[in-house]
């Protein structure tokens, strides 16, 4: 037997007495085993969230954008319309630990059909004329406004053409250079407003050189008939539409609006778009327009729509795509409530999340013989 002197026998009491207090205090952190469980839970929770913000799902196009817009000096030249590479791109609000419960507003889809159809449209965006490149232009900047406005007040421009306000913002004519970023202020309707003054007096007008015709548009434009103007782009526009390929398979997307307008002008569950109207691929910019008591507004453009890709032409990023003069839907399931979470969670907690007011349409393409012609 091993001899062991009080003083070591006193230390290894004294660090069995701590050992057993330890053990004794270890045992009394939890009021009962389901709180233990609920605090082993919370602790998986913890590691869960960390891993949660690190991964984001995106979704990523190749497209092109326009880089310059060189206006040209005179009507034997044309402008200069040069792209550069760019993407569309946006991140969903769900990943692979919360898809399950958020995935409610994006529209799954194979993405291999999104890319062949932006291929298509690049080569059909290239293919344009200058004239053309520029007429649909306008509708990116402050064009949309004053077109629309035409059209709902029955082909009828009765005020002052730079007054016109859709509740968002004013129109104007002039355009200055570094917001549709060409070399000199860009003129909305300028083609349009050439057939107008050539087929009011071509002898007085044809003589003008192109800088000389643009300073007489910018000192006259609010004494010229607009409702004829307007009435050449709308003309214009369904030409380019009619050269527009067809969409070869189902594309969904979104659009935020503050009035569930397609319903209330809607009729045995049809709407008919009077307007140019633009929609998104991203769902989140939809939802910027909208708001808290309103809407948006999910399509489905089966084959044979006509869409054209309009974010390749704007100095916006909104990933904006345009629907021609009335583009005809059917009305699937309007007004239900979806449950819209905050990115960060990844628990459906209803007391967190917001309600989206979400309206399904699908366009009701043109026949496939009227679509070729």
């Amino acid at each position: 037997m091993i001899s062991i002197s009080k003083k070591i026998q006193e230390s290894l009491k004294k660090k069995l007495y701590i050992a057993r207090k330890k053990i004794e205090l270890n045992n009394d952190i939890y009021l009962d085993s389901e709180h233990e469980k609920l605090c082993d839970y919370y602790k998986k929770y913890l590691e869960l969230s960390k891993k949660f913000n690190l991964e984001k799902t995106t979704i990523k196009y190749d497209t092109i954008k326009i880089d310059t817009h060189i206006l040209s000096d005179s009507h034997e030249e044309n402008d200069i319309v040069t792209f550069k590479d760019d993407v569309i791109d946006f991140q969903l609000m769900y990943n692979k630990y919360n898809k399950k419960f958020i995935n409610r507003l994006y529209v799954n889809h194979d993405h291999d059909i999104y890319k062949k159809w932006i291929k298509e449209q690049i080569d059909f965006i290239k293919s344009l004329s200058p004239e053309e490149i520029y007429t649909l232009r306008c509708h990116t900047h402050d064009g949309d406004v004053i077109i629309n406005q035409f059209i709902i007040n029955n082909l009828k421009i009765d005020v002052d053409i730079d007054k016109l306000d859709n509740g968002y913002r004013k129109s104007k004519i002039v355009v200055d250079k570094n917001e549709l970023r060409t070399n000199r202020d860009f003129i909305l309707f300028y083609y349009q407003i050439k057939k107008y003054l050539f087929n009011k007096d071509k002898k007085k007008f044809s003589v003008l050189s192109k800088l000389e015709l643009e300073e007489y548009i910018i000192k006259n434009y609010s004494t010229f008939d607009w409702n004829i103007i307007l009435l050449i782009y709308i003309k214009d526009i369904d030409n380019i539409f009619k050269k527009c390929p067809v969409v070869k398979d189902n594309l969904v997307f979104y659009r935020g609006t503050n009035d569930d307008y397609y319903l209330k002008n809607s009729s045995k569950g049809r709407h008919i778009s009077k307007t140019l109207s633009s929609f998104t691929f991203d769902y989140k910019t939809a939802i910027s327009y909208a708001n808290k008591s309103c809407c948006v507004m999910r399509i489905i453009a089966p084959p044979f729509s006509k869409i054209i890709l309009i974010d390749i032409l704007s100095p916006y990023q909104e990933r904006e795509v345009l629907l021609p003069f009335n583009t005809r839907f059917n009305i699937d399931y309007p007004r239900h409530m979806i449950n819209y979470y905050k990115t960060n969670e990844i628990c459906p907690d209803e007391s967190k999340s917001k309600k989206i007011l979400v309206s399904d349409l699908s366009i009701i393409p043109l026949t496939k013989s009227k679509s070729k012609s």
